[in-house]
């Protein structure tokens, strides 16, 4: 279960890059979803959008993208930005995680460490730390793709939720890693999308 999970982690290139370019876009500042037995709700923080033209859903999974965006000041519409980062939230439904009550316990009791996954995909854990129930990571990329025209650093996230996992990746444009002020604002990005996420078990006896 470990494996299929972390692989479902890093992200679908093809999708990222067709949200980075000048395509037009439905964006929406909220949007719930039904992920099996679990309603997803979220709610993007000032700033951010969902592209709910890219929201891929699956029976056990469910990719979200959030770019920057802004109101209209003629018609009071969300529009896209410029964009100066990209952030993706994946959550993915196995049976068996919610005997984990906190994202630590999961990952010490797995004989895999977190790092070497990470490095098997050229991505090298800077620093980590726990806040609450989610693992913040910064991460450095030398030898990814640059198609998509990001930085080598980025951040992600994971959490549990019930048996729902859940992933945020956090990607910004600047080429320099001595820049910290913008790694900082990528940082704070990926906070407040955490935070706006809310999951709920759905009573299946009362849905019917």
């Amino acid at each position: 279960m470990f494996r299929k999970i972390l692989k479902f982690f890093f992200p679908i290139t093809f999708i990222l890059i067709s949200c980075s370019n000048d395509q037009v876009s439905d964006i929406q500042k909220s949007a719930a979803y039904n992920l099996d037995n679990y309603q997803v709700i979220i709610r993007s923080p000032n700033g951010l959008c969902i592209n709910s033209d890219l929201v891929e859903e699956k029976n056990n999974s469910l990719l979200l993208i959030l770019t920057e965006c802004i109101k209209n000041p003629d018609t009071n519409d969300l529009i896209r930005r410029p964009i100066s980062s990209l952030i993706t939230v994946k959550f993915q439904k196995e049976i068996g995680l919610d005997k984990f009550k906190k994202i630590s316990d999961f990952i010490n009791s797995k004989d895999v460490k977190l790092k070497n996954i990470f490095r098997i995909n050229n991505l090298e854990i800077n620093k980590y730390y726990f806040k609450g129930n989610t693992i913040y990571m910064s991460l450095l990329s030398k030898n990814r793709d640059k198609t998509l025209g990001t930085g080598e650093k980025i951040w992600k996230t994971l959490s549990i939720n019930g048996n729902i996992i859940i992933s945020t990746t956090a990607y910004g444009f600047s080429k320099k890693n001595s820049n910290y002020t913008s790694y900082k604002e990528l940082e704070n990005k990926l906070t407040r999308v955490v935070n706006s996420i809310e999951i709920r078990k759905i009573n299946q006896s009362s849905s019917t």
